[in-house]
């Protein structure tokens, strides 16, 4: 299992976190994520997002604070991924 991690700044301060979680073995890959993910959050509120097509079942993504993330409009000519 491998897990990538970054920290965002919130709106008003402090810290959130994105962690996204990859398993490439050969166990039951919800059992192995959801444990993992249960260890990692502990008892700290958290958003889980897993793919909508339900047909990449070795992935999670785990994130806090989106609430108190900066929300602006969204503006077709200015949001892009890549710029």
């Amino acid at each position: 299992m491998t897990i990538s991690r970054s920290d965002y700044d919130l709106e008003k301060s402090g810290k959130g976190s994105i962690a996204v979680f990859i398993y490439n073995g050969n166990a039951d890959p919800k059992k192995i994520l959801d444990f993992a993910v249960s260890e990692y959050v502990g008892t700290n509120g958290f958003h889980e997002l897993i793919d909508a097509n339900l047909d990449n079942p070795w992935m999670r993504v785990i994130l806090s604070d989106i609430n108190n993330m900066r929300q602006d409009p969204f503006v077709l000519a200015e949001h892009k991924m890549n710029k």
